[in-house]
């Protein structure tokens, strides 16, 4: 979903649930996170001995839209940013994959995670830039954020080539979304790593299809790792485009990623990677939960 155009059903959820927690006060705020973890579709449990386990953040901010006011490109307490710097710095983790998040919030939330002990190097794409709540530039998109180092100036963005004709219109100016994969060619364990982030458009699939295109021109020696808001659910068939190549690090059977659906993934290449755990945890700054993955390597190697 853009920030342009939020679904009448998504608009109603978020009344709803912004209707519960004012309701609730600013105690019981906290009363309202759930979490959940399992052990994932694959060989859960401790990781082996010697083995590293990659762990895995994916959030979509609901940053700049209508419904999700409190944030409206905001980074300070109450929003998702802040949310987010915070659990990042008591879940620890190798990698953060973001959607709907503004250029500004971005920069911030890298700030936060320093600020808290936990820097972490990025890279940043934009989908369109009307936002009127993302600042002056109305920047708005998604980001990939790593703990080992992502060389500047090495912006790795596959615009879709199918869009659904999707556009977003703010401040009486429509614009085309052009929403796509985005890469961060970084390291774990002082090895090279591939950490990708997509915020796919449901009425257009075959933007699976090209995800996957483009992962599989990646060095099948270097791992990869995707992550995002994909707007689909798990039995859908465009998944399958992806599903021969990676593990997912799936959520239990009923636990949902927004408006009681799950559409937020994590996926690890398979000749890399098993499955050690996944969770959700839900907070009330997003409209989504916060999607956990870990990762076990295959082998020290790589």
């Amino acid at each position: 979903m853009t920030a342009g155009r939020a679904a009448p059903e998504r608009a109603a959820r978020g009344r709803h649930r912004l209707g519960a927690w004012l309701s609730a006060g600013a105690v019981a705020v906290a009363a309202l996170l759930t979490a959940s973890s399992h052990a994932g579709t694959d060989d859960g449990g401790p990781a082996p001995a010697g083995r590293a386990v990659l762990r895995v953040l994916q959030y979509n901010l609901c940053g700049a839209a209508a419904h999700c006011w409190w944030n409206a490109g905001r980074s300070g307490p109450g929003t998702s940013v802040a949310r987010l710097a915070e659990e990042a710095a008591r879940l620890r983790p190798d990698l953060v994959t973001v959607n709907e998040i503004c250029l500004t919030q971005y920069a911030r939330l890298k700030d936060r995670l320093a600020r808290a002990g936990w820097r972490m190097d990025g890279t940043y794409a934009s989908s369109q830039d009307n936002v009127p709540a993302c600042g002056r530039t109305g920047v708005f998109g998604s980001a990939v954020l790593s703990r080992g180092d992502v060389p500047d100036g090495r912006r790795d963005y596959l615009r879709f080539a199918h869009t659904g004709g999707e556009t977003s219109t703010n401040g009486g100016r429509t614009v085309a979304v052009r929403r796509g994969l985005l890469c961060a060619h970084t390291v774990f364990h002082g090895h090279p790593l591939i950490a990708c982030t997509a915020h796919t458009n449901a009425r257009a699939p075959e933007q699976l299809r090209e995800i996957r295109d483009r992962l599989d021109a990646f060095p099948a020696s270097t791992p990869v790792v995707l992550a995002g808001d994909l707007n689909l659910p798990p039995e859908a068939p465009a998944l399958s485009y992806l599903r021969d190549r990676f593990v997912e690090g799936r959520t239990a059977p009923g636990e949902a990623t927004a408006g009681g659906r799950t559409i937020d993934h994590a996926f690890a290449s398979r000749r890399h990677f098993t499955v050690r755990s996944a969770g959700v945890r839900t907070y009330p700054e997003s409209d989504h939960a916060l999607l956990r993955a870990e990762f076990t390597l295959r082998n020290r190697g790589m």
